[in-house]
C-alpha cells in the first residue's frame, strides 16, 4: 500500500475518532448492562474497593471479593448481603503469585468465568530512595504492578476466547506524572499506566474488540491510605471523595471509557507535566504544596512506613 493511501486512512480514522469523540461528549452514552456478569475486585475490603463492590451489587452483577483484610471482608460482603445480591470472598494475598493461582482456580471452579476484572488493591509507603528497604521496594511492586500482571493472566485467555470481558485496571495520576516522596509508589503506578495501555494495544491488534480495559489514574483520595496527606490549598486541588471516585469509575466501566483521570483537571495537569521547563514545573509544585504533601502522611495500616520530614522539600 503506498505512503499516501496509507495517509488518506490514517486522515480518516483521525477524524472518525474526533466526530466519535464529540458526538459522545453532545449526547450521553447508554450504560451497558452487568446483570448477572461476573465481577472480580481485588482490594475490596475497604475503600473504593468496597464501594464500587457495592456499586457493582446494585447493578446485579455477582460479585467477587478479595483481600488480605479479613475483617474488612466481612464488612464489605455483609453490605452487600444487605442488598439481596450473593457475594463470594476469598482471602487473598496478592503480593503472592501462588496464593493469586490457588484463588483464581476457587473462582472458576465456583462461578466459571469472570467478565469484569478489577485489579484495585495497592500499597503504598512513605520514604525517600535509599531509605526504603529491600523487601518495601519489591512488595509495593508485588502489589502494584505483578499483581496485575498474574491476575489478568489467569483471566484474560478465557475472555480473549469469547472476545467478550472488561478489565479495569486502577493506577494513579501519579503514573502519568511524578510526585516527591514516593519513589517506589510513584513508579510502580508509571508501570502500571504502561501495562495497561500496552495491554490494549495488544487486544487491538488481536482484534479481539469485545474485551474492554479501563485505565483508571484517580488523584488523592480521603481515604485512610493517604492519611494526611495534604496540599497547600486544598480549595484548588481537594481530595477527591471516595463515593465521589467510585461513581466516576462505575460510569467509566459501564460506557467503556478506555481511560478516566479523576477529577478531569488531572488531564490538563499530565499534559503539562510533558510540556512546561523543569523550573516552571518545580514552581508549579511548590506553589500548590505538592512538594511537601507527602510529608504529612500519617501510616495507619501494618504496612506503611514514614519517614517524611514536612519541613523538608525541594
Amino acid at each position: 500500500m503506498s505512503f499516501f493511501m496509507d495517509l488518506i486512512i490514517l486522515m480518516y480514522g483521525l477524524t472518525a475518532s474526533f466526530f466519535t469523540s464529540f458526538v459522545r461528549w453532545l449526547i450521553p452514552v447508554d450504560h451497558k448492562s452487568v446483570s448477572g456478569e461476573v465481577c472480580l475486585i481485588t482490594g475490596a475490603g475497604n475503600g473504593i474497593g468496597r464501594l464500587m463492590a457495592i456499586e457493582f451489587a446494585k447493578r446485579r452483577a455477582k460479585v467477587v471479593l478479595w483481600d488480605f483484610d479479613k475483617e474488612g471482608l466481612k464488612e464489605t460482603s455483609a453490605m452487600i448481603r444487605e442488598l439481596g445480591m450473593d457475594v463470594y470472598t476469598e482471602v487473598c494475598d496478592v503480593s503472592k503469585k501462588d496464593v493469586i493461582k490457588a484463588a483464581a482456580a476457587k473462582v472458576k471452579q465456583e462461578f466459571g468465568e469472570v467478565n469484569i476484572l478489577v485489579n484495585n488493591a495497592g500499597i503504598y509507603t512513605s520514604k525517600m530512595l535509599l531509605d526504603l528497604t529491600e523487601h518495601e521496594i519489591e512488595n509495593t511492586y508485588k502489589v502494584n504492578v505483578l499483581a496485575h500482571i498474574w491476575i489478568i493472566r489467569e483471566f484474560l485467555p478465557s475472555m480473549m476466547e469469547r472476545n467478550h470481558g472488561h478489565i479495569v485496571n486502577v493506577a494513579s495520576t501519579v503514573g502519568l506524572f511524578a510526585s516527591p516522596g514516593m519513589p517506589d509508589y510513584c513508579s510502580s503506578k508509571h508501570a502500571a499506566v504502561g501495562l495497561h495501555n500496552s495491554l490494549f494495544l495488544d487486544l487491538q491488534n488481536a482484534e479481539k474488540y469485545g474485551v474492554k480495559t479501563t485505565l483508571v489514574c484517580p488523584y488523592l483520595i480521603h481515604t485512610g491510605m493517604f492519611n494526611g496527606v495534604h496540599v497547600k490549598y486544598d480549595w484548588i486541588l481537594p481530595p477527591i471523595k471516595p463515593q465521589d471516585c467510585a461513581d466516576i469509575i462505575i460510569n467509566a466501566v459501564l460506557t467503556e471509557q478506555n481511560m478516566v483521570a479523576i477529577p478531569g483537571t488531572m488531564y490538563i495537569a499530565h499534559i503539562l507535566s510533558t510540556i512546561l521547563p523543569t523550573r516552571a514545573l518545580i514552581a508549579g509544585y511548590k506553589f500548590v504544596g505538592a512538594d511537601k504533601a507527602i510529608s504529612y502522611f500519617k501510616p495507619n495500616r501494618p504496612y506503611q512506613y514514614s519517614n517524611m520530614d514536612p519541613s523538608s522539600g525541594y
